[in-house]
């Protein structure tokens, strides 16, 4: 039941949810990406106040007024990555082909769970350049066949850091660049660069994290032999809660 406190109105996210007509997994998924500024109970439930929930949607509606710019700078920089990707060679045009299928099978997750459209698109966008940052490690670590030793391992996982630094300058791709340094963070808290855990990483980064696992473990490698659609689904259930997140796995195991 919706309460008033100090002149505002408080809701549980379900009542958020029904007032506004959107799915409660849009609210949560706003309320963990921290656009949506909550109280806490004693008991740790959230509580969110009616002026917060007008503000957000309210910057909600007005962000598809970028949409055109937003498409527009995404096409430019897949471009330009599918270009420079191919440029390197067998390795970069499996990139390129990674970096595409990646970017659909985010897009038909984020749908499913119920995202609104600039989050939909924001994570999207991040699974087609989630990789760019490949572009600054040494060409001969990215064109190596077979495994790569410990250190060239340290080098290409740099990779999200310096995707981060790529794309953190283009304004029209705001908020892309916190999804692409997250997809290597793990819901354990065992991932990378920064070692958050659960709900500290954006749902766009969880969900792009199992969508190029899964992607990566279905296609052929210089390195390594693919495996069927079902050992891929059993990985990912077997590490969903530690590596990945279970609600995100569950959906998306649903759609392929």
């Amino acid at each position: 039941m919706k309460k008033q406190f100090e002149g505002d109105i408080y809701f549980t996210p379900k009542q958020a949810a029904e007032y506004f007509n959107l799915s409660l997994s849009t609210i949560k998924n706003y309320i963990y990406a921290g656009k949506l500024r909550t109280l806490r109970t004693p008991g740790g439930h959230h509580r969110i106040s009616k002026t917060e929930l007008m503000v957000t949607m309210d910057c909600s509606s007005a962000e598809p007024e970028d949409a055109a710019s937003r498409h527009s700078s995404a096409v430019f920089l897949s471009n330009i990555t599918m270009a420079l990707f191919n440029a390197i060679g067998p390795a970069g045009r499996s990139l390129a082909l990674h970096v595409q299928k990646v970017s659909e099978l985010c897009a038909q997750t984020a749908k499913k769970l119920g995202l609104n459209d600039p989050e939909l698109n924001r994570t999207k966008i991040a699974g087609l350049v989630h990789d760019i940052g490949h572009i600054g490690i040494d060409k001969r670590i990215l064109l190596k066949s077979g495994p790569l030793s410990s250190r060239e391992y340290e080098l290409i996982k740099k990779h999200p850091v310096l995707g981060h630094q790529t794309l953190s300058s283009i304004k029209e791709l705001n908020g892309v660049e916190d999804l692409v340094i997250q997809h290597h963070e793990r819901i354990d808290g065992a991932g990378y660069p920064k070692g958050l855990k659960g709900n500290d990483i954006h749902v766009g980064a969880r969900i792009i994290a199992i969508a190029e696992a899964y992607d990566s473990m279905i296609s052929e490698h210089s390195y390594k032999t693919s495996i069927s659609k079902d050992m891929a689904i059993a990985e990912l259930i077997q590490h969903r809660g530690t590596q990945f997140d279970g609600d995100i796995v569950e959906v998306f195991t649903k759609i392929i």
